[in-house]
């Protein structure tokens, strides 16, 4: 042992094992930092969205939250500097504000262990607006066309029809619409039970952004049908009455039937024949009886199937009613009218109907008229147009009545151009108006002199 205390190489081995030793207890008393993570450092954190809280979006709207993140300059340990950027928070607390324009600090939330050393910006400016509910009928519009063949229905809305749309009060008034599209190009069905997204437009016809509906879709029914047409329903009689019956009216309990076929058909109809059996009368003042309707040829399917004809059936007679009024028509105002046949205003009718309706029956009741329309100078036959009240009618129904009439400039002598008519007293043809064509009165009392008088007046003319 002795020995080995002596020799030179042990004495430098302990030598640097003691140097080891109080090198390490010099470190460690400094408190000199061995591992880098527990060093402080600082980091920028971009893009932290800015949280608002205490903000009421039922009643209002927030606006000019610009801009929506802020930059955050933190330090701390590197081990406390998380990667999680949803650690770091930016809190905008609005709680008991209402409607108005504000500046307001932000707050902040970091990681445990992390400072803030700066934030950008630090404060905003924001402004709350009141919100308006207004409560709006949904529109469904469609685009697009179905199959051939088939027509687009009108489309039905499930529920109420109407849907609540919520606006900042400065834009409420511009809302105009809520309206749902849907495409039908190429249906050969309906469609049952289709959600429909809507979108509420402004007067413009632009889509309100700040619009919140609720609900945001409705469900709608979209059908198809075959082509089809509306048409008024044209009465036409069959049969007789008893003697002394008279029809006074005719009820159906349809005004119209909806024909289904191709297009063609369809154009080529304006009304639906239903052919009145008068032969079924009963004996009651009022006879009811039931029809069948079937599509006329070319068509598939009518609508409805049947119809109820009523009969109103009273006794009655007829009547002679004289100097019935006629009106003129559409009478150019630089033209004189001078009548000819007949040579007053006025016509008797034998008309017929129930006894009651008779006996009140009066001229006046009864409308004749004749246009003049497009009408020029001379002279014409203008047929009459009758007007009869409800429950009469012409005793013969095929009556035709026209009246002639000289049309003639204001100022001007008439023409003299004769137009025969019947003689009343030996059914011979004879002109009507002569003695008077030229204007002044005619004093001859024999042929020649008549001749004579012709002669000069066409001489003088020449």
């Amino acid at each position: 042992m002795d020995k080995w205390l002596t020799h030179n190489n042990f004495a430098k081995v302990l030598a640097l094992v003691f140097s080891i030793m109080l090198w390490a207890m010099v470190h460690l008393d400094s408190g000199t930092p061995v591992d880098s993570t527990t060093l402080a450092q600082s980091r920028y954190i971009d893009n932290v969205k800015i949280e608002v809280t205490g903000f009421d979006e039922d009643k209002y709207v927030l606006y000019d939250l610009d801009p929506s993140t802020v930059r955050m300059e933190v330090k701390g340990k590197r081990i406390d500097l998380t990667t999680n950027f949803s650690d770091y928070k930016a809190r905008l607390n609005l709680e008991n504000l209402g409607p108005g324009t504000f500046t307001l600090p932000l707050t902040h939330e970091l990681p445990p262990g992390v400072q803030l050393v700066s934030m950008e910006p630090s404060i905003v400016k924001v402004t709350i607006e009141a919100k308006e509910t207004r409560t709006i009928p949904v529109t469904i519009v469609t685009k697009g066309e179905p199959a051939d063949g088939l027509v687009l229905g009108t489309p039905i809305v499930a529920g109420s029809g109407t849907v609540d749309v919520t606006l900042p009060a400065s834009e409420a008034q511009e809302l105009s619409k809520v309206e749902g599209t849907v495409d039908v190009t190429g249906l050969k069905e309906s469609v049952k039970g289709k959600s429909v997204k809507l979108t509420a437009y402004d007067k413009q016809g632009m889509p309100m952004e700040n619009a919140k509906i609720s609900p945001s879709s409705v469900v709608v029914d979209i059908p198809i049908n075959k082509l089809y047409k509306n048409v008024p329903i044209e009465i036409r009689k069959t049969g007789q009455l008893p003697s002394g019956y008279v029809l006074t009216d005719v009820d159906i309990d349809v005004e119209g039937v909806v024909l289904y076929g191709t297009k063609e058909a369809l154009e080529g109809i304006s009304s639906y024949p239903l052919t009145v059996d008068l032969s079924r009368y009963n004996g009651s003042n009022e006879t009811k009886y039931s029809v069948d309707l079937t599509p006329p040829k070319g068509f598939e399917k009518i609508e409805p199937s049947s119809a109820t004809i009523t009969l109103h059936v009273m006794p009655g007679g007829q009547k002679q009613l004289d100097d019935i009024p006629i009106t003129l028509k559409n009478v150019g105002s630089m033209y004189d009218v001078k009548w000819i046949r007949p040579t007053e205003p006025s016509l008797s009718l034998t008309v017929i109907g129930a006894s009651v309706v008779l006996d009140a029956l009066q001229p006046e009741n009864i409308q004749l008229t004749a246009d003049l329309a497009h009408l020029g100078a001379g002279t014409h036959t203008i047929p009459i147009e009758i007007k009869l009240p409800e429950g009469v009618a012409l005793a013969d129904p095929n009556t035709s009545l026209s009246v002639d009439v000289e049309l003639t400039e204001k100022g001007n002598p008439t023409s003299g151009v004769p137009v025969e008519h019947p003689n009343p007293s030996d059914g011979t043809q004879s002109p009507a108006g002569n003695g008077s064509s030229h204007g002044s009165p005619s004093h001859q009392e024999d042929g020649s002199n008549a001749t004579d008088d012709d002669t000069s007046g066409n001489g003088n003319g020449t």
